[in-house]
């Protein structure tokens, strides 16, 4: 591709890779629950099944969008190459990638929160220093995967098949 055609697509990247990483901070950010909150404590958003399904859902209809866009109705005939038996295959192949990004966002996140809580619970003077860097941490890895995969998906849609 040329670089002409990823300009259209910076925004929509860059948009979900600062979402997911700074909404991540609230949780790896306070883990020393100081601030006493009424209804439950500060958690990311994206440790919510319903975000991480939205979010890969937008990554799915841009990924189609693409598509279309670049190569119009002509971009159905992938599924159908190279030989019509693969059709199932090929339509379950585009039904999974929400499903993978979704839950692959959903489960480190919430396995990073989970963790960070049970060592808080544990040692709650001590641990939550070092627990800090590495929520961060945890948030920048996904949110690179989670952008550098919807980047990837984006470009498959737009590329010429031979």
């Amino acid at each position: 591709m040329g670089e002409e055609e990823y300009r259209h697509w910076v925004p929509f990247i860059g948009t979900m890779f600062l979402f997911i990483f700074v909404s991540n901070w609230s949780g790896a950010s306070f883990p020393w629950r100081i601030v006493q909150l009424p209804h439950g404590e500060l958690a990311a958003p994206t440790n919510d099944i319903n975000t991480t399904v939205a979010l890969a859902l937008l990554t799915s209809v841009a990924h189609f969008y693409a598509g279309l866009h670049k190569r119009g109705f002509s971009y159905s005939g992938k599924y159908i190459q190279p030989t019509p038996i693969l059709l199932p295959i090929n339509i379950l192949e585009d039904s999974t990638k929400p499903l993978s990004l979704s839950f692959r966002l959903f489960g480190n996140i919430l396995a990073d929160e989970l963790v960070v809580a049970v060592l808080v619970s544990l040692v709650p003077l001590i641990v939550p220093v070092p627990t800090t860097p590495l929520g961060l941490f945890t948030s920048a890895i996904q949110a690179l995967i989670s952008a550098t995969l919807a980047a990837a998906y984006i470009g498959e849609s737009t590329e010429g098949h031979h």
